[in-house]
């Protein structure tokens, strides 16, 4: 879908966090491991990233997905220590080449489906205990 400059809330806000953050379009694509023309692309509004994408953005310029998407005006993510190991353990085993499990090689359809059970095993924890505290549940579930 191609937005026009006043419908682009995703790609005005990309493009202030990432001037913001100090980085140009091909650095932060290098972090993101997609082509600075991608980037060039998200801010124009003539792309959009998949939710993988997102995420990984989201995490690199430390934002919540709402506040990137346009839907919300919080812009800061929790920072909390357990998300940020579950989302690094998840980012490591995503691209770790040759992994094991019992002596025997993971297949990448086997590596998603370990973060995959990661990401529903972290979300139920988190729903279990949200009654406690929404807010900072809330921010991981949109990070996961």
């Amino acid at each position: 879908m191609i937005l026009s400059k006043e419908t682009n809330k995703f790609g005005s806000r990309l493009k202030a966090l990432r001037v913001k953050s100090g980085f140009t379009q091909a650095q932060l694509a290098d972090k993101l491991n997609i082509s600075p023309s991608t980037v060039g692309m998200y801010e124009q509004g003539r792309r959009e990233p998949d939710n993988d994408t997102l995420t990984k953005i989201c995490r690199e310029l430390k934002v919540s997905v709402d506040y990137l998407l346009g839907t919300g005006n919080n812009i800061k993510t929790s920072d909390s220590e357990i998300d940020r190991l579950i989302l690094d353990f998840i980012d490591f085993i995503e691209s770790s080449e040759g992994l094991t499990f019992d002596g025997i090689p993971l297949t990448n359809n086997e590596k998603k489906k370990i973060t995959s059970a990661l990401k529903v095993a972290t979300a139920v924890s988190i729903l279990e205990h949200s009654q406690e505290s929404d807010n900072f549940y809330n921010d991981i579930i949109l990070k996961l």
